[in-house]
């Protein structure tokens, strides 16, 4: 009896099997009808984001880099790289917007801000442009997995990204992650054709990757090497397949070059350069590198389906040879070693977002390997213990969902609350000085709220609080604006909203009730 029982199948075995077999007829049949399946998905993808964007995050960009780059491409919708800089400067100081000779223009690369500011253009409002990049990127990742692997792979790859927080947060947002994605997987996709002859084929794939670099510099340069040795692959004469695949990308070098010139006088310095190039092996590198690759970890759990990073690792060292694509399957682990050495977390973020777009690339892989048996019975014990924890763990996406939803809601409208403050009191001609930083658990500084658009002319003006002795005498440099203080107070976690006292000069009156004019906390 003991051999028997031993011999049949436990009752989740035999689970674990049929919901394997449900899963994968499943990915089957939406592959089938992929054509309807779009239809249908694009806009229901776009919508959930949409939802997210505007009931979650309140359409709030909750970064100082998401503000950033909208007030560049509200700059750039009117047909200029800067602003004229306010005055005084020292007050309308904004972290990520630099203000010299006389000019003030965001320090992020132009890519994604172009695009933000072709959809202005176009009547888009900004708060769009990701929620739809974002439901194209589902369709990529589809058809980069069923190219490089099976149909199978592409369906279920995306099913696991569309699934995720992780992508859903970040394509709700105003970050650049989303669009440098899509340009990379679009680069991935045309580097795994099998007919790569054509002129076009790596004059695209150039062309896609060099715009990803000027998005997010590191990350399109770093991701772009996998794509370029894919596309290098045996069956192509590489000689001539590297001339076009620079040939495509060069527009977008000279483009960075003359904008570079124009904002920092010279093609060779970088707007980013103050930044970024000093947290790259700064002091104490080793064990902050260690620090920080664990809250990158900690955050991928958080964020995406825990096992499914698990499953990676072990696909990484099991995976059958013909499964195997090259740096492709290994650029997640080689971005999170490059950023070993890279002193900065990210900030305000949904995941750890420096790894988003290598973490697109690689799901195809795990997809692949994941799926690969045709039927439950051709499962291995480590296959099928694989899929029971990926299983399980998007099972709990729902609830991860909600939980980030909550916290996430909860900083935002923190954040908010010095707008909400003025609004509540009915200002107008006024200036407001933040004091301090705002919020209770994730607290942000006063230089990422001074949101002033980029003309500066709305009827409330944001600052930082130069100190009791100073604010009187930046009450004079702008005249005619009563000055108020805003101070966050984190016992009571609410904001206070006080007129500052000057000699000799009247307070601007208030506005009639119901006149109150919603601040501004994003470029106009």
């Amino acid at each position: 009896m003991a051999d028997s029982d031993s011999a049949a199948p436990s009752r989740t075995i035999r689970v674990l099997d049929r919901l394997y077999a449900c899963v994968v007829a499943s990915a089957d049949w939406l592959h089938a009808h992929r054509v309807a399946v779009a239809i249908v998905g694009a806009p229901t993808a776009a919508l959930l984001i949409f939802g997210i964007n505007q009931f979650v995050l309140l359409d709030f960009p909750n970064s100082g880099d998401e503000y950033a780059y909208l007030y560049q491409a509200q700059t750039m919708a009117e047909g200029r790289l800067w602003n004229p800089a306010p005055s005084p400067p020292e007050l309308f100081t904004f972290n990520y917007i630099v203000q010299e000779h006389g000019r003030a223009f965001g320090s992020f690369p132009f890519g994604w801000p172009l695009v933000l500011a072709l959809g202005l253009r176009v009547g888009l409002p900004a708060w769009s442009v990701n929620p739809l990049l974002g439901a194209l990127t589902l369709g990529l990742v589809w058809w980069l997995g069923a190219r490089l692997y099976s149909a199978r792979a592409g369906v279920l790859a995306a099913a696991l990204i569309g699934g995720s927080p992780y992508f859903l947060f970040n394509a709700a947002s105003y970050f650049a992650h989303t669009f440098c994605g899509a340009l990379l997987l679009g680069a991935a996709l045309v580097a795994a054709r099998d007919d790569r002859t054509p002129a076009w084929v790596p004059v695209l794939a150039g062309l896609l990757i060099g715009w990803a670099v000027v998005t997010r510099y590191f990350t399109g340069a770093f991701c772009a090497l996998p794509i370029a040795l894919w596309l290098l692959r045996p069956g192509v004469g590489r000689a001539r397949t590297v001339a076009l695949f620079v040939a495509g990308g060069l527009p977008w070098a000279l483009a960075l070059l003359a904008y570079d010139e124009a904002l920092t006088g010279s093609p060779w310095r970088l707007t980013t350069e103050a930044v970024t190039f000093t947290r790259w092996f700064a002091d104490g590198f080793v064990l902050r590198g260690a620090d920080i690759l664990g809250t990158h970890v900690i955050r991928h759990l958080a964020w995406t389906p825990p096992a499914l990073l698990a499953a990676y690792g072990v696909y990484l060292g099991r995976a059958p040879r013909e499964l195997r694509r090259g740096a492709l399957d290994w650029v997640l682990v080689l971005m999170a070693a490059a950023l070993f050495f890279y002193m900065e977390r990210g900030g305000n973020q949904y995941g750890t977002r420096f790894h988003y777009e290598a973490f697109l690339l690689v799901v195809p892989f795990v997809a692949a390997n994941l799926f690969r048996a045709t039927s439950p019975g051709e499962l291995t014990r480590l296959d099928r213990v694989a899929f029971g924890a990926v299983a399980a763990s998007v099972a709990l996406m729902p609830v991860a969902f909600a939980v980030h939803a909550v916290i996430e809601r909860q900083v935002i409208v923190e954040r908010m609350n010095p707008y909400a403050e003025v609004h509540g009191a009915g200002l107008r001609n006024a200036l407001v000085l933040i004091g301090g930083r705002v919020g209770t658990d994730r607290s942000m500084a006063a230089r990422d709220l001074t949101r002033n658009g980029i003309h500066y002319s709305d009827s409330v003006l944001y600052g930082v609080d130069p100190g009791e002795v100073a604010r009187c005498t930046s009450r004079a440099r702008i005249p005619g604006r009563a000055t108020y203080l805003y101070v966050w107070d984190r016992v009571t976690e609410d904001g206070t909203l006080r007129p500052v006292a000057c000699p000799a000069r009247p307070q601007a009156a208030r506005a009639p009730a119901g006149a109150a004019v919603p601040p501004s906390s994003r470029p106009g």
